[in-house]
Order: C-alpha cells, then structure tokens, then sequence
C-alpha cells in the first residue's frame, strides 16, 4: 500500500512540477509578448510635424485645384447656356431684319435658322467696304437663289455692321 501512496505521490509531484514547468514557460512567453510590442510601438515613426504640415498644405491646394475646374466647368457650362440664348436672339433678329427686307416670316425664321456663328466665322466672307446698297442687294440675292443661307445671314449681319460703322463715323463728335 505503501508502494501507492508514495506512487500517487509521484504523480502528484509529478503532475505539479509539470504545471510549474508551463507556468515558467508561460511566464517568459508574455513577458517576451509584452517587450516585444513595447519595443514596435517605439519604433514606429513618431508623426513629424514639418511632414504633416506639408501634406495638410498639399491638401489643402488639392482642394483649391478641384474648387478652381469646377467653377472652370460651370463657367464652360454658363457660356454655353448664355450663347445659346443670344444665338436664339441673333437669330429671330435675322428674321425680322429679312422680313424688313420683303421676305415671308416662314422664309425668314428658315434662313435666320440656318446661321451658325462657329462656322459662319471660319467661312470665307467678300468685302463689303466700298459696295454700294445695290451691290449688297445682289450678293444677298444670290447667296439665297443658291441656297446659302448661312452666307446669306452672314452678309446681312456683315452688311448691317458696316452700316453701323460708317453711321457712327459720321455721326457728329458732341463730346466736347
């Protein structure tokens, strides 16, 4: 019997130096966790205030960048709307000056229609310098017989220009 408690002894004995041994092991193993984190944790760059400083004013010109092409954008967009409105303007004005000049409201608003002031500028245009009231006549009459009407539009708004001109140079100076 005695064999059995000095057995179970051993066991016991045995069995805590085994739960000792873990716990030994265990220890170092947290302590070695905990340094090791610590020790990360310092070396992890510490924020550098000139960087950050630098990469808040990048920030902030970034924003300033994509303020300035969205006001750019909505500029474009205004411009557009507005030339649209005054090519509708321009337009019915050309009508009415056709009209002025004989033509059946229909036939009117049909060629003001055709006037596109982008390609009307690129085209090439003759000289009204010069020309008398006839002359013009006959050009605007041929720009119509042969279909041009974007020519057309574009001599009579030439034409009307050219008038203004020579009316207002003379025109007495009562500016003094």
């Amino acid at each position: 019997m005695r064999e059995n408690t000095i057995g179970s002894r051993r066991d016991g004995a045995h069995r805590e130096d085994h739960r000792m041994s873990n716990a030994l092991l265990f220890v170092p193993a947290v302590l070695a966790l905990t340094i090791s984190t610590a020790f990360a944790q310092q070396q992890q760059p510490q924020s550098d205030p000139n960087a950050d400083m630098m990469r808040r004013q990048q920030d902030t010109y970034n924003r300033q960048l994509q303020n300035k092409a969205d006001q750019f954008a909505e500029g474009d967009r205004q411009a557009w709307l507005n030339s649209a409105a005054n090519l509708a303007k321009l337009r019915v004005k050309l009508a009415e000056a056709w009209q002025g000049m004989g033509m059946s409201p229909q036939g009117a608003k049909f060629v003001a229609d055709a006037y596109d002031p982008n390609l009307a500028f690129h085209m090439h245009r003759a000289s009204l310098r010069g020309k008398s009231d006839q002359e013009v006549a006959q050009m605007l009459q041929s720009a119509l017989k042969d279909k041009h009407y974007m020519m057309a539009d574009q001599l009579l708004i030439d034409y009307q220009r050219e008038k203004l001109r020579l009316g207002a140079s003379a025109a007495p100076d009562t500016g003094r």
